[in-house]
Formats: structure tokens, C-alpha cells, sequence
């Protein structure tokens, strides 16, 4: 591998933000998903959600993707219930993208805590299960006749405030992953033993201190 790749993918890697995440609720259609998870890496998300009803249903990305779902991590489910259960468990806020009544601006919520976006599919939106554990429901401005846009845009559109916001804060200025977990994914990325890729500088890297925000729960972000 080029020295100059390998730098690019750490580069990347020490901008990864393990406690930021999106859910795509029954978003089967290949071309947006694509367009998601190429979003999602664009922010540094290291995990997409897809919730669908089909268990034998795969994931057969789109050229619209260009390649992102190799640097994002797509877990399948069965259950959304189980699945946001389980991040709130863990300390996540839950933000359903919504078009509706009572919603607030998706500019309005704090996306510097650990939180999972959702966004569902283009006909139904977010399934009603999903609706009623999510802790607060997001839309986005729409000032002229057309009132939503394509759920591939509208993550995107959300995703980048989530990005605007935790730059702000210094979150892709310092390491936010866990010494383990970079040399797993460095190890994954490069298909190299870390320790054959894995540089003093490294090291100095994953020692400095780090942000560590918490939600109104208190609990720490989840790793990877």
C-alpha cells in the first residue's frame, strides 16, 4: 500500500465519530440507500442501521454509493423496537425525521450527544413503532410548494447540521476512538496486521485526551 493512501486512511479513521448513527427504516430502495450510507461515511458514521422485514433481503449497493459502504459498517434488523431499545440503553438520543405536526426544526436538536437519526421510506416515512420511541421528531424547513424531500437528501441535509455541530465542539480534531477499535478497523481497512501499519505517531494520537459528551442521561457514547 502507498504511503499516501495509508495516511489518507488515517486520516479518516482518527475523524470517525463512534457515537453518531442513523437508522434506515425500511429505506429498500438500492439507490437511496446508497445515497445514505455515502452521507453517512461522508460525516464519519462508522455503523448504518437498516431495518426491513425481509431476513433474507441483502444489501446490493448502487454506483451512486461510490464505494462508501466498504468504510461504513451496515448491520441488519428485524425489529426496530429491539434496536432502538437497545441504543437508548446505551445512551442514545433517538431523533425520527418526520413531516407532520408536532416537530421541531431538525436545526433545533443537539446532535453532540450520542444519537441515532432516523429516516424512513420515501412512501410510508418512519413506521409508527419507530415514531413512538423516538425522543423527539425532526423535519426539515420547506419553503416553497413541494413539502419533503427525497430521503436520501433529507438524511444528508440532517446528517451535515450533525457534522456542522460537532465540529464546532473539536469532535473531528481528536481521536474519539478507543485505541483497540482504531487498530481493528485500521487492521480491516488496509488488510495489514496493525502493527505493521501502526506508526509511533499513532500511539500519540490515541493517548490524547479526547471530547467525551454524554446525553441528558448521562451515559458516555457508545464505541464502535
Amino acid at each position: 500500500m502507498e504511503k499516501r493512501r495509508l495516511e489518507r486512511i488515517k486520516s479518516v479513521l482518527a475523524r470517525r465519530q463512534p457515537d453518531l448513527t442513523l437508522i434506515a427504516d425500511h429505506v429498500n430502495n438500492s439507490r437511496n440507500l446508497s445515497a445514505i450510507i455515502r452521507s453517512c461515511e461522508a460525516v464519519g458514521i462508522m455503523e448504518v442501521h437498516w431495518v426491513h422485514s425481509e431476513p433474507q433481503k441483502e444489501f446490493v449497493a448502487h454506483s451512486v454509493s461510490l464505494g462508501a459502504e466498504k468504510w461504513v459498517k451496515l448491520t441488519y434488523h428485524q425489529d426496530i423496537k429491539q434496536l432502538i431499545l437497545g441504543l437508548k440503553q446505551k445512551g442514545y438520543s433517538i431523533y425520527a425525521a418526520h413531516v407532520g405536526e408536532n416537530t421541531v426544526s431538525y436545526r433545533t436538536v443537539d446532535y453532540t450527544v450520542p444519537c441515532a437519526i432516523i429516516v424512513g421510506a420515501e412512501r410510508d416515512g418512519v413506521s409508527p413503532e419507530a415514531m413512538s420511541l423516538a425522543d423527539k421528531h425532526i423535519h426539515i424547513p420547506m419553503m416553497g410548494m413541494t413539502q419533503s424531500l427525497n430521503v436520501s437528501v433529507a438524511a444528508a441535509v440532517i446528517l451535515f447540521e450533525a457534522q456542522r455541530q460537532r465540529e464546532a465542539k473539536g469532535y473531528y480534531q481528536q481521536m474519539r476512538l478507543s485505541p483497540e477499535t482504531y487498530r481493528e478497523i485500521l487492521r480491516e481497512w488496509t488488510n495489514y496486521q496493525a502493527d505493521e501499519v501502526f506508526s509511533p505517531e499513532d500511539s500519540l494520537v490515541l493517548t490524547t485526551p479526547s471530547p467525551t459528551p454524554t446525553n441528558p442521561t448521562g451515559h458516555p457514547p457508545d464505541g464502535f
